[in-house]
């Protein structure tokens, strides 16, 4: 093998001594490196220089008159994005914008309609409208700029959201805070009026039940005092008007009263939902204890106490269901069969959760003492836990398809009744006149209204019992600790509330393996594709053959390969460290690891030199073009710019068999920092290619050498190649 560094040798005095010779290969040493530098610094922070674009935005919004004030939303859009530099916006009028786009002056134009506010504004009547903005955007202009300008558009979009949103939430709120201390100022809780009224209507239905009891007394004595009775008609019949408003004044309160009771059935299902979430937070707890016993025995015993505190938290919100379902049972006129049952059920939910309650109890003893918990009292606790978390699923659930629909049923009877009484007596009045004249006519006509009167007794006395029972419901309502909670949030600061319901979510990024910018993030692809190119070079300018003189002579093929392959190497690795040189010092890339950046290139320009190499000097011109080959399948299937998943399945294929793949994960791990043996699994996974090469370069060359000879020979003769 003393041939090989001969061989080596010789090329390198006669590159030297040639000074022709000498500017070529330090012309084919620097090249590749202008290509990854020159496309590195041009997309050095593109996404930070998206004011350049230029994005137009027309206003034809006409605004709205509300109650003398004048509102144009697209006015205020105006005014915030005079504020953004995200985007070169430019505002303009909507033929401006349109000729704009059309002609390429603009990449996209955005245009508010002059109806916008109008239909904002139409959520406050019958017919709401959605409003919409026109976007247009001229794609030939630029294949990235339409996804720039997008973002943009989206950013205004939830710009009009959020101020929409904000805007009546604090109108509402201060509405809110204005009732509520009209309320404070007369000493008063909003439910204290309702609770009043509904006395009220119960004490007028009383007053009418006795009128009702006397005239219908009266109406038996008719047939001996008919002149009586007819003189006496007036009077009654303006008793009976009055009864009629007070049943009205009761209906128009019980309506009121119909959502306070939507309210109570909704709280009972949040209360319940709350119990099973306490539920599923103790065994996240337990499971968080169990998982400390080995490192953290302190830390197991506290996450233990927490799965009692949610346990105890359940229990309570047990307890509070149990109490209003009873509550609410009594106050109906017959009570539900399903709430019966709902209530067995929570209580013997709660006897599980008390008994798994003192279980941890006893365990967390046990792990005082002895420091850890035996593995089958482990899974005895957590199945418990289990089935009491599917005993509170449950619960919900036959609240939710069962108990809550009867509940609403029985209520909306209520309605129905008082509804019916208000008709009735209504129709009553209305047939007075009918009534004197049928007095004066017969009185056998009597006994029916006696009946009627008497039904309508019966009516009163049962609409009486169902305000009692409302009544007492929301007296209940009233002193439970929801309400106060209620009240403390309608008096919070309503433009505290906007702002949060306007935009409720803040996300909070913490970025793993941060890059300070897209150059330093785009530096692998660039540089192992210089890499490549770099060999391609070589390739182009230097021959792989050798000649034979009088010091070396009888060269076997294996002499051959490896003594010019020692050049390539050679001149490969010099760009190599051009390349990584100027990334690193003149285009100042972000780098967490200099030396094992290094270590990435140079075994990168090993491999893709030695293939490279290998297929041109086994196949000759059509190595160089399999070369060309692979260097197009790799820009594309590598995932060095977008995404591998994002890609044709073809590409997503073959990604893990390009050499790129894993030269630009190995050098990518250097930049923004390692993960565990990530490095060196691909560094590992780029040197395998080598032994490949190597087979093809020195076993299958040597049957490959005649045949190669012959084509050159067949496309020599054709005189043009």
């Amino acid at each position: 093998m003393k041939h090989v560094f001969q061989i080596f040798a010789r090329d390198l005095r006669k590159i030297i001594r040639n000074p022709f010779a000498l500017v070529v290969a330090i012309g084919i040493a620097i090249l590749p490196s202008l290509y990854a530098w020159f496309n590195i610094a041009a997309c050095w922070d593109p996404y930070g220089n998206t004011k350049g674009i230029s994005v137009a935005v027309a206003n034809t919004d006409d605004g709205y008159e509300l109650s003398g004030v004048s509102v144009n939303v697209g006015g205020m859009i105006i005014d915030n994005l005079a504020k953004n530099d995200q985007i070169g916006w430019k505002f303009v009028s909507r033929e401006q914008a349109l000729q704009g786009v059309e002609d390429g002056a603009y990449y996209a134009a955005v245009i508010i309609p002059h109806d916008f506010s109008n239909k904002i504004a139409s959520v406050l009547s019958n017919d709401v409208q959605r409003p919409s903005i026109e976007y247009y955007v001229n794609q030939k202009k630029n294949a990235i700029a339409p996804k720039i300008t997008d973002k943009g558009v989206n950013l205004i979009q939830q710009q009009v959201n959020e101020t929409f949103i904000a805007t009546a939430t604090e109108v509402i709120g201060n509405l809110l805070i204005t009732a509520d201390k009209d309320f404070q100022n007369a000493q008063r809780q909003p439910l204290d009026g309702l609770i009043e009224s509904l006395q009220k209507a119960d004490d007028s239905l009383g007053d009418f039940s006795t009128a009702i009891t006397a005239f219908q007394e009266a109406s038996l004595a008719i047939d001996d005092v008919l002149s009586t009775v007819e003189g006496a008609m007036p009077q009654t019949q303006n008793t009976l008007d009055d009864a009629i408003r007070s049943v009205e004044d009761v209906q128009g309160l019980i309506n009121s009263s119909k959502a306070a009771s939507i309210q109570v059935t909704s709280s009972l299902e949040n209360l319940s939902g709350i119990a099973r979430d306490a539920g599923s937070a103790a065994r996240q707890s337990l499971n968080e204890a169990f998982a400390l016993l080995d490192s953290d025995a302190q830390g197991a015993a506290a996450k233990l106490r927490d799965t009692k505190e949610n346990l105890y938290h359940a229990v309570d919100f047990n307890n509070k269901i149990i109490a209003s379902l009873q509550d609410l049972n009594s106050a109906l006129p017959m009570p539900l069969q399903g709430v019966k049952q709902l209530i067995e059920k929570l209580e013997r939910s709660n006897a599980s959760l008390n008994q798994l309650i003192a279980s941890i109890e006893e365990i967390s003893r046990t792990l005082e003492k002895t420091g850890s918990i035996p593995l089958d009292v482990q899974n005895k606790i957590t199945s418990s836990l289990d089935r009491a978390q599917g005993e509170l699923s449950d619960v919900l659930n036959v609240y939710k398809t069962s108990v809550r629909p009867s509940l609403e049923t029985a209520v909306d009877d209520v309605y129905t009744s008082m509804g019916s009484l208000s008709g009735l007596l209504t129709s009553l009045g209305t047939t007075m006149p009918g009534i004197e004249g049928t007095l004066k006519g017969t009185s056998n006509a009597l006994g029916h209204t006696v009946d009627a009167l008497e039904q309508t007794n019966i009516l009163i006395g049962k609409t009486r019992n169902k305000i009692g029972g409302m009544v007492a419901g929301l007296s209940s309502a009233k002193a439970d600790e929801r309400w106060d909670k209620l009240l403390e949030i309608i008096r919070n600061d309503p433009s505290v509330t906007a702002s949060f319901l306007s935009s409720p979510v803040q996300v909070n990024t913490n970025n793993l393996y941060a890059i300070e910018n897209y150059g330093s993030a785009m530096t692998p692809f660039y540089t192992i594709l210089c890499l490549w190119v770099g060999g391609l070079v070589l390739v182009a300018i230097l021959k792989c053959s050798v000649k034979e003189d009088d010091v070396l002579k009888d060269l076997k093929p294996t002499e051959v390969y490896f003594g010019r392959y020692l050049i390539f190497l050679f001149v490969g690795l010099l760009q190599t460290l051009i390349v990584c040189l100027g990334d690193l010092y003149m285009l100042n890339i972000q780098c967490e690891n200099v030396p094992l950046f290094l270590l990435s290139a140079f075994v990168s320009s090993l491999v893709f030199t030695n293939i490279i190499y290998t297929l041109t000097i086994s196949f000759g011109d059509v190595g160089k073009a399999l070369a060309v080959i692979l260097l197009v399948v790799q820009v594309a299937g590598a995932g060095g710019t977008f995404p591998i998943e994002v890609m044709p399945q073809f590409f997503q294929n073959v990604n893990p068999l390009l050499p790129f793949t894993h030269g630009i994960n190995a050098m990518r791990e250097t930049i923004a920092g390692i993960y565990q043996n990530a490095y060196w699994i691909d560094m590992l996974k780029l040197l395998c290619y080598l032994p490949v090469s190597l087979f093809v370069g020195v076993v299958l060359r040597k049957p490959l050498i005649k045949l190669n000879h012959f084509f050159e020979q067949q496309l020599e003769e054709t005189g043009i190649m």
